[in-house]
């Protein structure tokens, strides 16, 4: 992990500013030219520092926390079924992923047309708000399963299609409150995981834009200050600094948040307990702590860093329609209603998708998007899978924990790459190198040894994460540098949505075959997803990369 002093130390001070003088003019209805002092570089310099330290400390708390909370829950929701069926964690991820797949463009176009300061606020208060809520009612559930009797389905007693559909509920307890209880959890979960997109989309492709300017060595200059053009140097080097930096702290999370609540869970329940997870209840407990000392720490955090940068207060008016209201376009002429298919087959086209495929990064958003196909990673399905196969809760957390120290190398190879490559270039190789890696865990499936089989699967996710978070943080700083400012908020949302879509792929394939023992579908299907997203990326963008331009 990067000091605070080398990372201060990339915004470029060298302790000499000259203070310049510019030519503006006064208003609109006068034309002379007035000689004007720049802003002091050196303070905002300092501020720009200073800012950036709470931005880090923000996104600590936040991660800790949401990591925390996603690794726990699904415990919770396998626990509920006793570990005997992934259909908890399929739905609730079914169910999130449509949720942000349907409303992420209108959280952009809220970003975009709001107060940056009311909108990260009300995210904040919001998500942690649901989760609070949603724990509540885990520790409800599992409290209560204490004393439930488990209900098992046989075909003899049920008729094929009533089994069929029961069994898939093995395990899961059925009764007025518990249903209304899992309901709860999966909208509040929903909720949160929504806010918590819409909330990564203000800061990591807006806030971090406009905080960019200040390390300009012609900031307050006319051409300088205008939030829609191109970063200079210095800006891109800020940028991928800060990127990196926040990455690190991602994965920093993610290495520590599951090891800690895996060992921390295996002091409620060390998995002797037939029933499973009737233990748990104070890991719910400590959840909701945790969500709530980060909800105080953004909250201040974010209203400290506005304070600091004035220019977040001012923001570009949000993009007007292009098509205006429905009942002025000429619906007789089809050729003003943009739409995709022949025939009986056409579909009309959303706005905020189009606004999105108009940028000339969009392949790359899209070949990041369909790598949520991919269920080679340690999340809800491969770690209820691994739970399956017999690991100890606390060793399925320090592997998820292993896998991202191992993603942590990447942030290092990212800065390594970019002194000498193009961003564009360090994407190319940072996706062929994941889709190199998990060829190793597709050839699991053929093995069959049992320890060799898992250890060639669990060593290919692991190291493919190397490639994996290079390539995120290239597409990121990609749109960074390429969305223009008016549109920021709806095509980050709609890649939020993208990501949700084919996220819920995989769910869907954890809903229709639940059995663990068909987790190498999911293997395959995530092991094409990622070739694809390589062929995208190398065809739209790394061959094109000299066309990129900002809309």
């Amino acid at each position: 992990m990067l000091s605070l002093h080398q990372i201060d130390k990339a915004v470029g001070t060298n302790g000499t500013h000259r203070e310049t003088e510019k030519q503006v003019p006064i208003s609109d209805e006068k034309s002379a030219l007035v000689t004007t002092e720049l802003p002091n570089s050196t303070d905002a310099l300092d501020r720009l520092k200073q800012a950036r330290r709470l931005l880090y400390i923000s996104h600590l708390f936040s991660q800790f926390s949401e990591v925390a909370w996603q690794f726990c829950l699904i415990l919770f929701l396998a626990a509920f079924a006793n570990y005997g069926s992934l259909i908890l964690v399929s739905t609730y991820g079914l169910v999130s992923g449509i949720t942000v797949c349907l409303t992420g463009s209108r959280a952009g176009r809220f970003i975009d047309g709001s107060n940056r300061l009311f909108v990260a606020q009300r995210f904040i208060w919001t998500e942690n708000v649901s989760v609070l809520i949603a724990t509540l009612f885990c520790y409800i559930l599992l409290e209560k399963g204490k004393t439930s009797n488990d209900v098992v389905y046989t075909a003899e007693e049920h008729p094929a299609w009533s089994y069929w559909f029961r069994s898939r509920l093995d395990g899961v307890p059925l009764d007025a409150v518990s249903v209304t209880m899992l309901i709860g959890i999966h909208l509040l979960g929903s909720i949160a995981r929504i806010l918590d997109s819409g909330f990564v989309v203000a800061i990591e492709r807006d806030w971090i834009v406009v905080m960019s300017k200040l390390a300009s060595p012609t900031y307050g200059s006319s051409s300088s200050h205008s939030d829609s053009c191109m970063p200079d140097e210095a800006e891109r080097s800020w940028l991928s600094t800060t990127n990196v930096t926040m990455k690190q702290i991602d994965l920093s999370c993610k290495v520590v948040a599951p090891a800690v609540a895996g060992f921390f869970i295996a002091a409620f329940d060390d998995g002797t307990d037939p029933r499973h997870g009737g233990d748990l209840s104070g890991a719910a407990v400590l959840v909701g702590l945790v969500n709530a000392s980060a909800l105080i720490v953004e909250y201040i955090c974010t209203a400290r860093i506005y304070t600091l940068i004035p220019d977040l207060a001012t923001k570009a008016p949000p993009r007007p329609s292009s098509r205006g209201n429905l009942h002025e376009m000429n619906l007789d002429n089809p050729s003003e209603i943009p739409t995709i298919g022949c025939g009986m087959c056409k579909v009309t086209i959303p706005e905020s998708l189009e606004i999105y495929f108009e940028q000339s990064v969009a392949p790359g958003g899209l070949a990041l998007s369909l790598l949520y196909l991919n269920a080679l990673t340690f999340g809800a399905l491969m770690t209820a899978y691994l739970v399956w196969r017999g690991m100890r809760l606390e060793a399925v957390g320090v592997w998820r924990g292993v896998s991202s120290a191992v993603g942590l190398l990447g942030t290092f190879a990212y800065s390594l790459s970019m002194k000498y490559f193009r961003v564009e270039t360090t994407g190319m190789w940072s996706i062929a190198v994941q889709f190199l890696c998990l060829s190793v865990s597709y050839i699991s499936l053929f093995v069959v040894d049992y320890n060799t089989s898992l250890s060639m699967l669990i060593g290919g996710v692991c190291a493919s994460r190397v490639g994996l978070w290079v390539f995120d943080i290239a597409i990121t700083q990609l749109m960074q540098e390429y969305i223009p400012s008016d549109v920021r908020g709806v095509v980050g949302g709609v890649q939020q949505s993208l990501n949700a879509f084919f996220g819920l792929f995989s769910f869907i394939l954890g809903i229709v075959i639940p059995n663990p023992e068909d987790f190498p579908i999911y293997v395959a299907a995530g092991y094409g997803s990622v070739g694809l997203a390589m062929l995208l990326y190398t065809f739209g963008i790394y061959t094109r990369k000299n066309l990129l331009v900002v809309p």
